[in-house]
């Protein structure tokens, strides 16, 4: 087992273990902690009034209901809860409140001296309309805000100081003003020090309110970091992160309901009660979505049936057309249980089909939350013991967790894939890299064979233009006869020059064009001077030239040699000057090489027979190499300029 299924599976276990203790602290009932002295009081005397008010008096001096001494009480248990009914008129919402007076007499053993003093604690109290706790006749807390969505879910807890003296007796009274046909609901009591009381307290508090608000919260942070994933992905199609992000959102809309504290609500009555449903039933339609991603079963009837329904029981409940939340609450609840059951049925048929960890927990999940569920509906309609906590919310927040869990299995069920994936492809990659690297070897195999394949035939054309040339124009004459000693060593030695320049144009120059030509001097040097022509040498720093390879330096050549061979053959110059400069071409950077002798004019329009040959040879390499040659006369000789550009196109 790898390490990372290995922790997946841990915390799996975890969350099922922190699930089972939830269920049942709530299937139990969550046990009131006491140290030291403190009384709880089960037991209190009940006495239904006939006032017409919702708000509770300043004190009983002042209440208009008479409570006094001559007051017809009986004895109740605590627990206490009335009878509620699932459905009532709309005119309820308007009739005047039923109002119960719960009267509780403190013996003054419970109010021994202590630090920090004694307190009431009121574990819950559940009703439709207000509630007031007097001590000793004085107002001590009150609801405030709404009558229907009030911080029933919140323990009381009233601090005594000022209000209960030690070693005297103590009566506290409790006003529940209630909605007809909601009945009212009051735990038990309990009196004593801060020091027995507050760790009961505070369990209750976490418990019943504020773990609720954590984990929604926690779980809306989550959300947001999915939907953030979710618009950032290229692929839109990937609806697991928006799910998420709405079954967060809708969980901590249905949760609201056991949020609410003394403060009220910012909006209407009704409109949160709506708001609410659409939350837990907004959660469901997400939950049915998740499950058939996780189960790759798309089930678009299904679908369609659900939003139908849940749509239009949210349109049917909305407080526009004068539905009164606050008489059908438990009706609303019965809405619920429909589209739960197909989520139900369809979890136990995927893990059915399935058969893995993920799905058969998200089933057994889904079983235990209709227990749950009946259990606080229970609660809601007085049919248990007030005492106990609703569970609801931490159904969603397990089922949540549980989805949590199985997009965690993908999650790593694709990592695993991916891994392989990633193995198979390197092992191509490296198959793929050795064919490419015996394909290169052969690839360079067969370009050195193909360069020296050019190599060889470009010396055999050079040799055959060049050097052939020259020993077939001297075997003519020696065939002939006609040649003297004088012509034939001419033409042998223009033979040589062309051997000799051929050679040349294999030397590595790493394009310096300054290094050719003094390599041309260097040949031809001596034979200009056997001609009696002074040779000027003008040269300056030129830039490199990238083409100048092996090809385009014998091309320079080449017409160079055959500009000088015209001068010394039919120039009748005396001097010959070389002059290398930086020059433009038509916006184009180059360099341009002058050759000035002070011979004859020459025309290169009207040159004879054998000089257009020459002339062409020189334009043709010229373009080969991209430059432009020109031949200008002078007031005493001729100016031949070779232009050639730094960078060729291709």
């Amino acid at each position: 087992m790898s390490e990372r299924r290995f922790h997946g599976r841990a915390l799996l276990v975890g969350t099922g273990l922190l699930a089972l203790l939830l269920l049942l602290a709530g299937a139990f009932g969550l046990r009131e902690a006491s140290r030291g002295e403190a009384l709880q009081l089960r037991q209190a005397q009940l006495w239904v009034s006939d006032s017409l008010r919702w708000e509770p008096p300043a004190s009983l001096s002042a209440a208009d209901d008479g409570v006094a001494a001559a007051t017809p009480w009986r004895t109740v248990d605590l627990p206490y809860a009335g009878e509620r009914v699932v459905s009532a008129s709309s005119d309820m919402a308007s009739a005047p409140p039923e109002v119960r007076w719960f009267r509780v007499d403190v013996s003054p053993q419970a109010l021994v001296s202590t630090p920090q003093g004694a307190r009431l604690y009121i574990p819950r109290w559940q009703t439709v309309g207000t509630v007031a706790v007097y001590v000793d006749g004085a107002l001590a807390w009150q609801t405030r805000g709404s009558r229907v969505w009030n911080s029933f879910n919140r323990p009381v807890w009233i601090d005594l100081g000022g209000l209960a003296q030690a070693g005297r007796p103590l009566v506290i009274h409790v006003r529940m003003a209630s909605q007809q046909g909601v009945g009212g609901a009051l735990s038990s009591l309990w009196v004593g020090s801060a020091e027995a009381l507050r760790l009961s307290w505070r369990l209750r508090s976490l418990v019943q309110a504020d773990l609720v608000v954590y984990t929604a919260g926690s779980y809306l942070v989550l959300g947001l970091f999915a939907l953030a994933l979710w618009t950032l992905q290229r692929r839109r199609g990937d609806v697991v992160f928006l799910l998420f992000f709405l079954m967060s959102l809708c969980q901590l809309l249905g949760a609201l309901q056991f949020m609410v504290d003394g403060e009220g609500l910012a909006l209407s009555d009704d409109w949160f009660s709506w708001l609410t449903l659409a939350g837990l039933m907004g959660a469901t339609v997400a939950a049915f979505h998740f499950l058939c991603l996780v189960q790759r079963r798309r089930r678009r009837a299904m679908g369609w049936v659900l939003q139908g329904y849940v749509g239009t029981v949210l349109l049917v409940t909305v407080p526009l057309w004068g539905v009164t939340h606050e008489t059908i609450l438990p009706l609303l609840r019965l809405l619920m249980v429909p589209p739960e059951i197909l989520v139900l049925c369809m979890s136990v048929v995927g893990a059915w089909r399935l058969r893995d960890g993920g799905s058969t927990m998200l089933a057994v999940w889904m079983l235990m939350s209709f227990p749950i569920g009946f259990h606080d509906l229970a609660l809601q309609s007085y049919l248990i013991s007030i005492e106990s906590i609703y569970l609801t919310p931490y159904v969603y927040l397990g089922l949540f967790t549980l989805f949590l869990l199985v997009a965690y299995s993908r999650y790593n069920g694709a990592l695993g894939v991916a891994e392989n994936a990633n193995a198979h492809l390197a092992e191509r990659l490296q198959a793929q890299e050795r064919e490419l690297a015996q394909a290169h070897e052969r690839l360079l195999a067969a370009e050195r064979e193909q360069t020296l394949l050019q190599e060889r035939q470009r010396l055999m054309r050079e040799m055959h233009d060049g050097v052939g040339s020259s020993l077939m124009s001297a075997l003519r004459l020696v065939e002939s006869s006609q040649g003297g000693a004088i012509n034939l060593a001419q033409v042998l030695q223009e033979c040589i020059d062309d051997l000799k320049l051929s050679i040349d144009s294999l030397e590595p120059l790493d394009a310096d064009l300054l290094a050719l030509l003094a390599g041309l001097r260097y040949r031809l040097g001596p034979r200009l001077e056997g001609a009696g022509l002074k040779l000027h040498w003008e040269v300056s720093d030129m830039p490199f030239l990238p083409w100048l390879d092996a090809q385009a330096a014998l091309h320079v050549l080449r017409i160079l040699q055959e500009v000088l061979t015209n001068i010394i053959k039919h120039g009748g110059a005396r001097e010959i000057t070389v002059r290398t400069a930086v020059a433009a071409q038509d916006g184009r950077a180059g360099v341009q090489v002058m050759v000035i002798d002070d011979g004859l004019p020459f025309d290169s329009a009207h040159a004879p027979t054998e000089g257009r040959k020459g002339l062409a040879n020189i334009r043709t390499r010229a373009l080969a190499l991209q430059a432009l040659p020109e031949w200008a006369p002078l007031a005493a000789g001729n100016r031949f300029t070779l232009w050639m550009p730094l960078e060729r196109s291709s």
